[in-house]
């Protein structure tokens, strides 16, 4: 199996992408390395993460397709995590990386997902809503918004006193979980396993709570795990 030479696109502050640095610092990501990371804008502090830490990064505006393209297969790049970035890749770049570009988004897709969704609007909108439970989808990209295959998901319980920020703020552990677990299936090749059949991912304290809630997905194929233990 080839290592995968990962590119990390970003467009803030970096933290997922954090999570799958530390992830594949520490063997949680085997066979893989982070090559490269990229920002859609000046200034985002995920460029200065990934210069603490030794990683090649740099700016590519949106409009630059021939540049993208021509930087990643400059840097060997056989798999790309979108980490927080907020452009929607042209056709060209899905085309060249078919089922080899992960994102990750802040709820249970397909629910609250597509354009205008992203960000704290989507705990905005999760808490009008009224449901019981959010959470984390990584997903395969394609060339819709939001639309492409899910790897894994990740259900977090709304709280009675939860506000945009709260909910927002214990969302982000699940991704960071979430994430990773997909860009593992990434990097050992398993992509079409999760494809067929897509990871629960479901933390001890919510257990109980979620548990309905991941009956009904279990019951459309999706395969759960514990966060902590594995899967189930």
């Amino acid at each position: 199996m080839s290592s995968c030479n990962l590119a990390i696109l970003i467009s803030g502050s970096g933290t997922n992408q954090q999570a799958v640095v530390d992830a594949v610092k520490n063997g949680d990501i085997p066979n893989a390395r982070v090559a490269l990371v990229i920002s859609s804008r000046e200034g985002a502090y995920g460029l200065e993460r990934a210069e603490k830490q030794g990683i090649p990064n740099m700016v590519i505006d949106k409009r630059e397709t021939k540049k993208l393209l021509e930087t990643l297969e400059a840097h060997d790049i056989n798999g790309i995590v979108l980490a927080g970035y907020l452009t929607i890749l042209p056709p060209d770049v899905i085309s060249a990386y078919s089922k080899r570009i992960i994102n990750i988004h802040p709820a249970l897709l397909p629910m609250f997902g597509g354009i205008g969704f992203y960000g704290i609007k989507v705990h905005q909108a999760v808490l009008a809503s009224g449901v019981k439970y959010t959470g984390a989808t990584a997903h395969i990209v394609d060339c819709g918004v939001d639309t492409g295959a899910a790897l894994v998901r990740g259900v977090v319980r709304i709280l009675p006193d939860d506000t945009k920020e709260s909910l927002q703020k214990r969302v982000l552990k699940t991704e960071h979980e979430v994430l990773v677990l997909a860009v593992k299936a990434l990097a050992l090749d398993k992509v079409d396993e999760h494809i067929r059949k897509p990871q629960i991912l479901v933390n001890e304290a919510d257990k109980k709570g979620v548990a309905e809630y991941a009956k009904g997905l279990l019951e459309l194929g999706n395969a759960l795990t514990d966060a902590d233990n594995g899967e189930l």
